[in-house]
């Protein structure tokens, strides 16, 4: 299989998520304009920081009143899980270059990354096509949405958020139904972030990841994840 077809294979695989992107990505744009960002800066910022949840976080804070400092400290915080998929991807993939693991590494979300993990690929041209699709209609979903808010209901565009979850649920439920183990897994992660996020914050996501990863290393088979049967 050449770099082309392998590329077109992961591209294949990210439709469902940009099906979620696109309107996630009106979403985030409808945050964006009403916290005071003008639809340029909405747009680069779906282009150079690339982190949905991010995004929705630092406009909400900015529409708040937030200093820049608390804003990047507060992302570096949410998306440092995001330092353990890239790893896990460079190394999944056979062979890579540096340019590439920069690009894959830019392009690496929680989406992109699920999707490619419970999956039989581990060529890193196959991501590159998944995330670079996914990617993009992200941005695309951010410049309708600066396009089209205008002439939507408030209640209609902040219902594009709903997305998010949607997407979520959709890439793991044909995992958990085929092995227990992730569903305990998946279970035991949700309930963890619920209860620590009580006690610190936005920590809890990554601390709860971290305990769930550690707990998967010993419950779930891992010749069943390498073989991509989940």
């Amino acid at each position: 299989m050449s770099k082309k077809e392998k590329f077109i294979k992961g591209s294949k695989m990210a439709i469902p998520i940009a099906f979620g992107y696109i309107p996630m990505g009106i979403g985030y744009a409808a945050i964006a304009i009403q916290a005071g960002m003008n639809p340029i800066q909405t747009i680069s910022m779906s282009f150079l920081v690339y982190a949905g949840a991010g995004q929705i976080i630092a406009a909400s804070m900015l529409g708040s009143g937030a200093g820049l400092l608390a804003i990047v400290l507060t992302n570096f915080v949410v998306n440092l899980r995001y330092f353990v998929m890239s790893t896990c991807v460079l190394n999944k993939v056979e062979e890579s270059n540096l340019g590439l693991n920069i690009l894959s590494g830019h392009l690496t979300v929680d989406e992109s990354f699920a999707m490619f993990s419970l999956s039989e690929n581990n060529n890193i041209w196959s991501y590159i096509g998944l995330g670079l699709t996914a990617w993009l209609s992200w941005c695309f979903g951010a410049a309708i949405g600066v396009v089209v808010l205008d002439f939507l209901p408030v209640i209609v565009a902040n219902s594009f958020n709903i997305s998010l979850y949607a997407l979520f649920v959709a890439i793991l439920i044909p995992a958990i139904k085929e092995n227990r183990q992730i569903t305990i897994l998946v279970l035991v992660t949700a309930i963890l972030n619920i209860l620590l996020s009580q006690f610190i914050g936005n920590w809890s996501l990554i601390v709860s990841t971290l305990i769930g990863a550690i707990i998967g290393m010993y419950i779930v088979d891992d010749e069943y994840l390498l073989l991509g049967e989940v």
